[in-house]
């Protein structure tokens, strides 16, 4: 009786295994139906981003042979929310919240923008040449108009450490914030403000809505990485590295070509955390956060 019984449960155990491997491949081919995220912050208008990274979802899917999909925010609070809830398997962001979603939800650094020609960029303070500026130092009791949030790197972080580091702390000059770093320039040029805050290259970003020559940059960084691509930290390994392989050789083919080009890029190039370590630092400054 005893070796019955064992028996019996010796086939029973096999049964249940042999049925849970035959469950793999449906598993597997469920895995490969879900649709894989793409969140882009909004950098620009949400209708614009899915445009401009449609091509970008079609190239992937293409590849990895399973649905992409772009869900482009309307606004930062609800592109966190999403990034939080982990729902975005992909995500380009900047700087700033690419060391907080790290930090604080597992998300790793693939790759960083090109853009034209350059993956690095530098924080500038943009004033018109007939203010006849030519220190920070001027701008005290001044109006400085910031590019996007109090979480913009380039548009406020940045420049926020460069004017304490001047000697002007908060309360010494008036902060105003444009909704875009391109919309910052702009104020400035229209007299709403005696400086505007951007990256250097925003002259080109703007040269069709205004004239660019009355305009000349005050002060700017050191070169810092231009916006990642980081991906969901608990995405299969083999996944995220075809995703890598994908999106940092698009520069090497045709499709891939008329993907960067829709999406305003030159190139995605490789990219690791610790490119963006010395930026942990100038957040724990100047907002006193630290990661």
């Amino acid at each position: 009786m005893v070796r019955g019984f064992s028996f019996y449960r010796r086939f029973t155990l096999l049964l249940c295994a042999l049925l849970g491997l035959l469950q793999l491949p449906a598993t597997a081919w469920a895995a490969a139906d879900e649709p894989l995220r793409i969140g882009v912050f909004p950098r620009r208008s949400a209708q614009l981003t899915t445009t401009m990274f449609q091509p970008m979802a079609e190239l992937l899917s293409q590849q990895l042979k399973r649905p992409v999909v772009v869900e482009a925010a309307p606004d930062f609070p609800t592109f966190w929310q999403r990034l939080a809830a982990h729902r975005y398997d992909l995500v380009h962001l900047n700087q700033y919240q690419y060391i907080k979603a790290h930090a604080k939800h597992g998300y790793r650094v693939i790759a960083r923008n090109e853009e034209f020609g350059r993956d690095t960029l530098t924080a500038a303070f943009f004033v018109r040449k007939d203010r006849k500026m030519n220190s920070l130092q001027q701008l005290r009791g001044k109006k400085v108009i910031f590019g996007g949030g109090r979480g913009a790197m380039i548009g406020y972080i940045i420049p926020t450490q460069m004017l304490r580091q001047a000697g002007l702390e908060a309360g010494s000059y008036q902060e105003l914030f444009a909704k875009t770093p391109p919309n910052a320039i702009i104020a400035t040029y229209f007299n709403q403000a005696d400086a505007g805050c951007a990256g250097d290259i925003g002259l080109n970003l703007v040269a069709n809505k205004i004239d660019v020559e009355a305009l000349e940059i005050l002060a700017q960084s050191e070169p810092l990485v231009l916006m990642p691509w980081a991906i969901k930290g608990d995405l299969p390994a083999e996944l995220s590295g075809r995703i890598t392989s994908i999106l940092t050789g698009l520069q090497h083919s045709d499709a891939g070509r008329k993907v960067l080009k829709a999406a305003r890029l030159t190139a995605l190039r490789p990219a690791q955390d610790r490119d963006y370590a010395p930026l942990r630092q100038i957040v724990a400054e100047v907002l006193d956060e630290h990661y």
